[in-house]
């Protein structure tokens, strides 16, 4: 199911039209906000300019207005609304205090906006690619408000050059490619911290998202002006319902009223109780507990996601999508069926194909697709491509192209039952973004006594839980990351010692974390892509990646030049021997989680980690 939910081709509105007329009805379209109309001249100007673009290339005829409303998603539109509006309020100056300008203008055009791409990497979500005007990195090393980070290594592939927004998250990254003018810019959410953040696999989605958790009220904090248009499920979402009216949790039947029937009929009556009959109990008889993690999937910390209350807040946000909608006397006049180009999907014929597709799912897909994924430990590559367990169903909310909706069912002590959801998300076959230029890293042989002592350390911390032995790897220079690295809630180190204390006291946390019984079945390796690196080749290089880092990367990589903003030259010299790289990543049944970087160098004949640091997209 990681090809879902379609973007931006123009086809959409035809399918629509037909599956409409196809229904025999024409129903209204609700209202959630978040329109063309509500942007501002200069951001619709750049929509209009990317619309007269795609008519030119595709030959098909669309308007602005009912483009951005209708075929783009309602993930990709808070996308293009928050990363445009904090660049609208971004004033740029320089050293001296002259006016550069605001960040939005350094814009020239927009070449494609992604939101949520189910299966997509983190850092191929919640981001525009634009083309940027003449000298826009120029004026970006200029400003006060941004400063040159560290270069891209893992994200961001085709884009080294990073610029961040100074003060801190929420903050505009700003990543560009070689040629200078095409860029990838998000904002940034989420801090990322050691220990915890290795294992948290929702960060790589939920970190540019401003729907997910409270990165919203993060976002208007920094940047005025922002409303909040959209919602939860089915782009509703309350906190409480009127007086009188709370569900009770106690009242959820764990038996559908119709019994054990095929998909088809489940599917159908799931729908018709929650969308016609307005009836929310017996349609959460339909609802696994399983799928409160996709409640949990968009909250600021999963761990600390109150399961409790899941079921509660759930039949709130189904009650509001009802209010909503309004009554109805069928479900042709409330959804209609959305068609998914995937070949690993298998269609199932059945007699409501005009409302909702049913598709037969593949192990493999559901398992990126599930919301347990992304909080669940455990190799990917393990999870074959067998059928029969799972089953997907997808339709559009009628009249509304934008609010698109993907269950997944599977079969729980023998009742099917939704046990993972997405809506609003982008197509992952939908066209992608022109690729650009990419030179290929290097490849040279690793040093043996290098892959021996990155390999000591990974075992000692991971599987022998032998935590003094594997503190011994890390020299002093590192503890003065404890503190950029540290979380937020986590007090600031008092002195070096102390910084170390808390550095051991975090890999214990994280070994205790890691549950599996080898490196190979807890790790993958992320290679490194930045074209100035020479990629290592070793016996291990599937469970961790090494690299020889320019020395001028390497030594803007440590904590000190880290801690006093001290960015990497924008001209790197390739010297090389006195760095090396280590990447590493928790695996997660979704396949993706943020990635940890460690700074490997020599020190009195032994190597040692003088640098870490936990990178999120």
């Amino acid at each position: 199911m990681t090809r879902l939910l379609t973007g931006l081709a123009c086809a959409l509105a035809l399918t629509m039209t037909a599956v409409i007329a196809a229904s025999g009805q024409q129903p209204t379209a609700p209202q959630f906000g978040g329109g063309y109309a509500q942007l501002d001249a200069r951001r619709q100007a750049l929509v209009n300019d990317w619309v007269a673009r795609l008519v030119k290339t595709t030959g098909q005829k669309v308007e602005p207005g009912p483009f951005y409303d209708d075929l783009m998603t309602t993930s990709s539109k808070t996308t293009f609304d928050a990363v445009t509006h904090a660049l609208l309020r971004i004033q740029l100056t320089d050293a001296a205090g002259t006016a550069l300008g605001d960040a939005l203008g350094l814009v020239e055009q927009v070449d494609a906006v992604k939101g949520e791409v189910i299966g997509a990497a983190g850092d191929h979500q919640f981001r525009m690619y634009v083309r940027l005007v003449p000298g826009a990195g120029e004026t970006l090393a200029r400003s006060q408000q941004f400063k040159r980070g560290a270069d891209n290594a893992v994200f961001h592939k085709g884009y080294p050059t990073n610029f961040r927004e100074e003060g801190g998250v929420p903050s505009v990254q700003v990543s560009i490619a070689l040629d200078g003018r095409r860029a990838d810019i998000d904002v940034d959410y989420r801090a990322s911290s050691f220990p915890t953040a290795l294992f948290n696999g929702h960060l790589t989605s939920s970190n540019s998202d401003v729907r997910a958790g409270n990165n919203y009220d993060r976002h208007i904090s920094r940047w005025t002006g922002f409303q909040k248009w959209w919602g939860g499920f089915f782009g509703v979402h309350q906190t409480r319902t009127e007086a009188g009216e709370s569900p009770r949790q106690s009242a959820i039947p764990t038996k559908p009223r119709i019994g054990k029937k095929d998909i088809d009929a489940m599917v159908y009556d799931f729908l018709r109780a929650w969308l016609v009959e307005g009836n929310i109990v017996n349609s959460m008889a339909y609802v696994s507990e399983r799928s409160y993690a996709c409640l949990a999937r968009t909250s600021d910390n999963p761990a600390d996601f109150d399961y409790g209350l899941a079921p509660v807040q759930l039949m709130i946000d189904m009650k509001a999508t009802r209010d909503v909608l309004g009554p109805r006397t069928s479900l042709a006049t409330v959804i209609a069926a959305a068609t998914v180009a995937m070949p690993a999907l298998r269609v199932v014929r059945q007699p409501h194909q005009a409302q909702f597709i049913i598709y037969s799912v593949p192990d493999d897909v559901a398992a990126a697709f599930d919301c347990e994924g992304e909080l669940s430990l455990g190799d990917p590559k393990v999870v074959k491509r067998n059928y029969g367990k799972y089953f997907g169903s997808t339709f559009m909310l009628a009249g509304r192209p934008d609010v698109r909706v993907a269950l997944l069912w599977a079969k729980e002590e023998g009742y099917w039952k939704i046990v993972s959801w997405r809506v609003g998300a982008d197509d992952a076959s939908a066209p992608a973004v022109t690729p650009v230029a990419i030179a290929v890293p290097a490849r040279i042989a690793a040093d043996p006594t290098l892959v021996q002592a990155a390999r000591g350390f990974l075992e000692n911390w991971l599987v022998k839980k032998n935590y003094d032995a594997a503190f011994v790897y890390l020299s002093p220079q590192a503890y003065a990351c404890y503190d950029l690295e540290r979380d937020p809630a986590s007090p600031a180190s008092t002195s070096p010692d102390d910084a170390g204390r808390r550095l051991r006291s975090g890999l214990e946390v994280a070994g205790k974390l890691a549950t599996a019984r080898s490196l190979d079945a807890m790790l993958s390796a992320p290679e490194p892509l930045h074209p100035a690196v020479k990629v290592m080749d070793h016996a291990w290089s599937r469970v961790f990646s090494l690299a020889s880092l320019p020395n001028a990367l390497a030594d803007a990589a440590e904590c000190a030049a880290r801690a006093a903003g001290n960015p990497p030259p924008v001209s790197i010299p390739l010297d090389y021997g006195a760095g090396f790289a280590m990447n590493i990543r928790f695996s997660t049944r979704s396949g993706d989680a943020p990635v940890m970087r460690m700074l490997w160098r020599k020190e009195n004949g032994a190597w040692r980690i003088t640098s870490y640091a936990v990178e999120l997209p």
